[in-house]
């Protein structure tokens, strides 16, 4: 004697069937989906490599850091030489302003101006 209610729960071999070709369908589009993902995936990491190549290692980095602090030392001395030239006695030779005022109480005073 079969059961009206289990047998309305039975799923017919067709209704399967066709169930399970869709999810085969799916499967394979995820499948093909992955694949695509996996190939993209592979050619980013390849041009991560080839530009990793093509960057500078540390010792040339080391021998780049050397280069420029050395050049940044002459550059220095010779602005130091510059200013040591343009301080020297020619900066002494100025005209003072005339006349002077006093600092605390800005009164006019009159000295000889040496030179």
């Amino acid at each position: 004697k079969a059961d009206k209610a289990a047998l309305g729960s039975k799923v017919s071999c067709t209704q399967f069937e066709s169930s399970m070709e869709r999810l085969e369908e799916r499967m394979q589009k995820m499948q093909s989906q992955v694949s695509g993902q996996n190939q993209h995936w592979n050619k980013v990491q390849q041009q991560l490599s080839d530009e990793m190549e093509n960057k500078l290692d540390r010792q040339e980095m080391k021998a780049f850091h050397k280069q420029m602090r050395e050049t940044w030392q002459s550059t220095i001395e010779e602005l130091k030489k510059k200013m040591a030239e343009r301080d020297g006695a020619a900066g002494m030779r100025k005209q003072l302003p005339v006349p002077f005022t006093c600092l605390s109480c800005d009164r006019m005073v009159k000295t000889q101006v040496p030179g």
